[in-house]
Formats: C-alpha cells, sequence, structure tokens
C-alpha cells in the first residue's frame, strides 16, 4: 500500500488539475481508495486523507461528463465515511449510505454487474453498522445487500468476492434480531464455513483472519451442538478461532483488529471461567488504550470486567 501511495503521489506531480484535470482526478481517487486501506500511520489520519482526496476528486469527476469514475469515487468516498474514525459516527454511516447508494444510480446490474454487487456488499456493510434507525431493520437491509452480491458474484466466477460476501453475511446472521436464533446462528456458520473454503491463510490472510474472529462470535452465541450437553464447548471452539485470527491480527500488522479479536478473546475466556487468561486479554487491550478506535466505546465496559475479574483473581 505505501507504493501504491507513492505512485498516486508521483503521477499528481505531473498530472495538475490544471493541465490534466480527468487524470488528475482519478488519481486523487485511486489515493484516496489506498489511504482508506492504509495500515501504517495513524489510523484517524489516513481516513482525512482519504475522504479529502475523493472530495476534491468529485470537483473535476461529475456524474454527467464521467459517470463511471464518479460512481467509483462516490463508492471509494462511502467507504472512507464507513471507516472513519472522526466526527459524528451516526453522520458518518449516513454519508457512506448517500454514497453507496449515488453509485448503484450509474452502476446498474445490467450495465456494470460486478460494480453493482461491489455497491451492494458495500452498502451492506454500511447498514451493518448503522446507528440511526431501527436495528433489527438495518440487520434486514444488510443482509438484502449481500443476498443481491451473491447473485452476481459466484464461487466459479468472483471466487474472492464470493467468499467475502459470505463471511459479510455471515457476520450479519450472528447478531440477527429476526427470525429463529438457533436458525440465525447455525446460518452465520456456514457462511462463514464456506467462505473458508476459498478464504486460507496462505491466500488471503487478512480476510481468512476476519472470517476466523466471525466465527469465533458464532460459536460464542451458538445455541445448538456441544452448549446442549457441554455449555463450554462451543465457548472452547470460539476462543480457537479467536486465537487463530490473532495469528495473522497482530498488533504490529493490523493493530484496530488485533484491538477487536483480543477483546472478543477475553470475553471468550471469562465465558469459560478461565479468568486469569480473561484478564491478561484485557490488560493488552487497556494498554493498547486510546491508539483503539472505539476504545471510547469499550473503555467502561472494559474497566468494570477487569475490576470484576481482578477481584476474583488478585
Amino acid at each position: 500500500m505505501e507504493v501504491a501511495i507513492e505512485c498516486y503521489r508521483a503521477a499528481l506531480e505531473v498530472w495538475t488539475r490544471e493541465a490534466a484535470p480527468l487524470d488528475w482526478a482519478i488519481a486523487q481517487s485511486n489515493l484516496g481508495a489506498a489511504y482508506n486501506n492504509r495500515v501504517r500511520g495513524d489510523r484517524g489520519d489516513n481516513l482525512e486523507a482519504a475522504i479529502a482526496c475523493c472530495q476534491e476528486a468529485l470537483e473535476v469527476l461529475t456524474r454527467e461528463a464521467a459517470p463511471l469514475d464518479w460512481a467509483t469515487t462516490r463508492s471509494n468516498l462511502g467507504n472512507s465515511y464507513k471507516n472513519r474514525v472522526r466526527g459524528d459516527r451516526r453522520e458518518n454511516l449516513e454519508a457512506a449510505i448517500g454514497c453507496h447508494q449515488a453509485a448503484l444510480e450509474v452502476w446498474t446490474r445490467e450495465a456494470a454487474p460486478l460494480d453493482w454487487a461491489m455497491a451492494h456488499n458495500n452498502l451492506g456493510e454500511a447498514h451493518h453498522d448503522r446507528v440511526l434507525g431501527d436495528r433489527g431493520d438495518n440487520l434486514e437491509a444488510a443482509i438484502g445487500c449481500y443476498q443481491a452480491a451473491l447473485e452476481v458474484w459466484t464461487r466459479k466466477t468472483a471466487p474472492l468476492d464470493w467468499a467475502m460476501a459470505q463471511s459479510n453475511l455471515g457476520n450479519a446472521y450472528v447478531i440477527r434480531m429476526r427470525g429463529d436464533r438457533g436458525d440465525n446462528i447455525e446460518a452465520a456458520i456456514g457462511c462463514c464455513q464456506a467462505a473458508l473454503e476459498v478464504q486460507t491463510r496462505e491466500t488471503a490472510p487478512l480476510q481468512w483472519a476476519r472470517t476466523q474472529n466471525y466465527l469465533g462470535l458464532a460459536y460464542v452465541d451458538r445455541v445448538r451442538g456441544g452448549r446442549g450437553e457441554n455449555p463450554r464447548e462451543n465457548v472452547e471452539v470460539a476462543i480457537g478461532y479467536y486465537q487463530a485470527a490473532l495469528e495473522v491480527r497482530t498488533q504490529q500488522a493490523a493493530p484496530q483488529d488485533w484491538a477487536d479479536t483480543h477483546l472478543n478473546l477475553a470475553f471468550a475466556f471469562r465465558q469459560a471461567e478461565r479468568r486469569t487468561e480473561a484478564l491478561a486479554a484485557l490488560r493488552a487491550v487497556q494498554h493498547f488504550g486510546s491508539q483503539w478506535a472505539r476504545w471510547d466505546d469499550k473503555e467502561a465496559e472494559l474497566s468494570r470486567t477487569l475490576d470484576e475479574l481482578e477481584g476474583i483473581v488478585e
């Protein structure tokens, strides 16, 4: 990603807005997408840079003059708003949804099926995280978006995209509020296991780790299988999935994902009554502290759980 950023910056030294406006705008959009995916540097700074690049590109790229490039930049901007750390979370997600819906006015299933599918997947992610509106409705919208994407993305024609949508669909089923809880969890596990038939640690390590994390979430809440006879069996399976994810999601390589999964692992340890391990995992996340994008939302819960465990273990 660092190489890509340097390449786009180099191009922008030649392509100026005055001399080559369309090339300049496309390079700005691409640079924005690269900043959105950047691992190095401050996550908040990277996302602000991504948003600024896309907004500048859209000053030149109009729907009338360059509809496909306009839609691509709208999509890039939507992804950056969804991931944005700064600003109001509700407003950011509404902006993301608006961007993806705008892109879909150009990317139709007939004219641009693969882009249409990607926009639906991205829109599903935004609905999944949406704060405003009814939570149940938002999750149903997310599920519908992923299912739409899977009508175009097949395992044969677009295996990695298909696996990504399967993984996202599984994650939505984990927290689905409607329908039978047991059925939803089994659907989640099925989706994630299907994704892992394509996502391997060797070929797609970050995606593989994300799906491992989602499987951990599903098994923690599973109401069938081992829970019936041994309440800890599924939780132990979940711990295994979280630990597998953390082999890739290291604090150095993917610090935000590391913190997310480490917290999940801590609560699974606690549920399995492995309190010393839970305490160590929680302290690791606490030490990471404000570097974590979710720290403000999770600090109080983490502190309460730490106090509880310290009173038992020490």
